[in-house]
């Protein structure tokens, strides 16, 4: 029974790995449009309708972006959620 827990353990550790470097690239990718119009944190925030914390945790990819939020934040860079997520 310890080898199968030790299997899951490893399984869930690497998707959480990749999990977590998604949310990091898409945080570079967010903050990198947001530079590029030259919008503060608090103003993405104020177009989208996404709190301010919620922008910063996503940047710093320390939280997963919803279904709902990803299209809040293209439609927010008039963008399609496709295009959002080039290069991601």
């Amino acid at each position: 029974m310890s080898c199968i827990h030790n299997i899951i353990g490893q399984l869930y550790s690497q998707s959480g790995k990749v999990a977590n470097d998604i949310c990091i690239r898409l945080g570079r990718r967010l903050n990198k449009l947001r530079t590029q119009r030259g919008w503060t944190q608090a103003y993405l925030a104020e177009i989208s309708g996404l709190g301010r914390s919620h922008i910063l945790e996503l940047e710093n990819g320390r939280r997963e972006a919803g279904l709902r939020a990803l299209e809040m934040l293209a439609t927010s860079f008039d963008l399609t959620v496709a295009e959002l997520l080039k290069g991601v």
